[in-house]
């Protein structure tokens, strides 16, 4: 059975609490979520604070009328030494059957890397090629189905997770971990392109971690 209107949908992003102390992780600040008029960001943290949202996608079936319900999550990276960013799905919840929304109808991708300030260094950094998509503006086909380059799908479920950006060297070579200078100012982008889903709710919890390497 079809519907239009689905249950209410969690993603949370979590940091993972193993990070070297080499290395940080914190929230870049306000979380957005857009083309869903019924979701909402009910949890977040401050400018670089440990990281913790939770986003309520709401509507994402055919009574949404936007091309996608996508939520960006402001990331502050810094490490002092050579680092991977890595994101893990460490626990979902997602409904049975071929027409229920899946860890694969949700697209992933980091945008809008950039240095925050002179003590920061991104001459050694890339972000691997499948996550460097924008996934709220994915191709879709004749039947609007979109085709993302990554999904939650393709995360590892066990941390630290799968790696979806390198640096080879340090990306905050000086001043301390304290300082706005040397952080590096990422996006964490998730997308659900509303579609005729089958009912049930459906929920993810997503891991974040940079580790040396």
């Amino acid at each position: 059975m079809r519907i239009e209107k689905l249950a209410l949908a969690l993603i949370t992003v979590i940091p993972s609490v193993a990070v070297a102390q080499n290395t940080k992780v914190t929230s870049g600040g306000t979380a957005v979520l857009s083309g869903a008029p019924t979701g909402v960001v009910t949890a977040q943290s401050g400018a670089d604070a440990t990281l913790s949202s939770v986003v309520n996608f709401g509507e994402v079936g055919p009574a949404n009328p936007s091309a996608f319900a996508c939520f960006t999550q402001p990331l502050f990276l810094r490490a002092n030494v050579a680092s991977s960013l890595r994101v893990a799905v460490t626990a979902a919840s997602f409904g049975a059957g071929p027409g229920a929304l899946k860890e694969s109808d949700i697209g992933i991708g980091l945008r809008n890397l950039a240095a925050g300030g002179p003590n920061a260094d991104l001459s050694t950094t890339t972000i691997v090629a499948s996550f460097a998509a924008d996934p709220c503006a994915a191709p879709k086909n004749a039947d609007g189905i979109p085709s993302y380059s990554a999904t939650l799908a393709s995360l590892s479920t066990a941390q630290p997770g799968t790696t979806v950006m390198q640096s080879t060297g340090a990306i905050s070579p000086r001043a301390s971990f304290n300082s706005n200078s040397n952080r590096v100012l990422l996006d964490l982008k998730l997308a659900i392109a509303p579609q005729a889903f089958t009912a049930g709710p459906f929920a993810a919890t997503l891991t974040i971690t940079l580790t040396n390497p």
